[in-house]
């Protein structure tokens, strides 16, 4: 697949490490239990994750503390990378990346 100079130049500012970091706020969605919910970009690789709340439990002795259940989606290719700049690049403080998002808004229906 073929990507244009401005797609080469995100990809390059990705792998630089320049965008390295969270990607907006984690979000808690309550129910029984809490699911907190981030994005960030590490070593160039944006990943997604979703994480269950932590338990506690006393053993006899003392409380121990169990992490709750983490499931990650790392975008590993240049084809998710860029997808990922097109659905959430408005997040970051780039203003090449709030561009390139910006061309992938939905346009807004008429009634």
């Amino acid at each position: 697949m073929s990507f244009t100079k401005e797609e080469i130049k995100l990809l390059s500012l990705l792998a630089s490490g320049i965008l390295d970091g969270m990607v907006g706020d984690e979000r808690v969605y309550p129910g029984y239990r809490n699911v907190y919910c981030g994005k960030y970009i590490k070593d160039g690789e944006p990943i997604s994750y979703r994480q269950g709340e932590s338990t506690r439990f006393f053993n006899g002795k003392e409380n121990e503390r169990i992490p709750g259940k983490r499931v990650e989606e790392h975008f590993d290719t240049d084809v998710k990378k860029l997808l990922f700049l097109q659905k959430y690049g408005w997040l970051l403080d780039n203003p090449e990346v709030q561009a390139y998002s910006a061309k992938f808004k939905p346009t807004s229906r008429k009634p």
